[in-house]
């Protein structure tokens, strides 16, 4: 009777290692990243002539809690990295967006386009967080087209692992206390940046109803919210995008009661 209730025991031991293991992998989600890179032959050449080049870097799902969470998160990258640069189809794959940017490239070229200025188009997404409720994304893109200067911008994306929806900042601040929380994000800010000039000061006191606004570049981290402008929102003099984090600690009992964050 002994043997056979240290059998029984042994079973269960090994039936709750099992099941608590399928239950830690149906909620674990893992990635691996991917870099993609095309160019012209012109941009090994020297010097560089009729080069046009396109680098692409993002996490390609691997795990999911759900299958659903995983397609959801799947088209969300895939409609970042490959949202077309201008009006038209849609590629499918990240060989087709390059075709599209080399094309176009070449185009632009028999326009009239110089072959000393080269185009460089860079997409970057990063997992910038990962937790048990939160996947956040940091989507970095660069297109320089014969400019001179590459315009950039930086947006954050934040994602529920569990089903693959996305996180608004409205999920988490409960309405009622917004104004509140405008006020904290507003002093955070504040500390951060660039100081202004005289002849901004000098609009500001021509427009007095101008209010801070949050902005809606966002992403979830362990300690705090982080808030981005963009150049031309924040300050169209400054040299530094201001980012700004408001701390877990100032704001929990602004929050939803169902938001979920580290």
């Amino acid at each position: 009777m002994g043997m056979r209730r240290s059998l029984i025991a042994l079973g269960l031991a090994a039936w709750l290692s099992v099941a608590a293991k399928a239950q830690t992998d149906q909620q674990n989600l893992t990635w691996k990243m991917q870099e993609f890179n095309k160019s012209l032959p012109g941009c090994q050449a020297t010097p560089v002539t009729r080069c046009a080049a396109v680098h692409l870097s993002y996490p390609v799902i691997e795990t999911a809690p759900t299958e659903k969470a995983k397609q959801a998160i799947e088209h969300q990258i895939e409609d970042m990295l490959l949202t077309p640069l201008e009006k038209g189809k849609a590629p499918d794959s990240p060989e087709e967006f390059a075709g599209q940017i080399l094309d176009h490239y070449q185009t632009w070229l028999k326009k009239g386009g110089s072959a000393g200025k080269p185009w460089a188009i860079e997409r970057k997404i990063d997992v910038h967080y990962h937790s048990l409720h939160v996947l956040g994304l940091k989507f970095f893109q660069s297109v320089e087209q014969g400019a001179g200067h590459a315009a950039k911008n930086t947006v954050y994306f934040n994602f529920r692992p569990q089903d693959g929806s996305m996180i608004e900042l409205s999920d988490l601040i409960d309405d009622s206390h917004f104004a509140r929380f405008t006020k904290i994000a507003e002093r955070h800010y504040r500390k951060h940046a660039p100081p202004a000039t005289e002849e901004e000061d000098e609009e500001q006191s021509k427009a007095p109803g101008q209010e801070f606004e949050v902005p809606k570049n966002f992403a979830i981290e362990a300690d705090g919210l982080r808030f981005r402008y963009e150049e031309d929102q924040a300050n169209t003099h400054a040299t530094v995008t201001p980012e700004f984090v408001v701390p877990y600690r100032e704001i929990r009992s602004l929050l939803r009661p169902d938001a979920k964050l580290p």
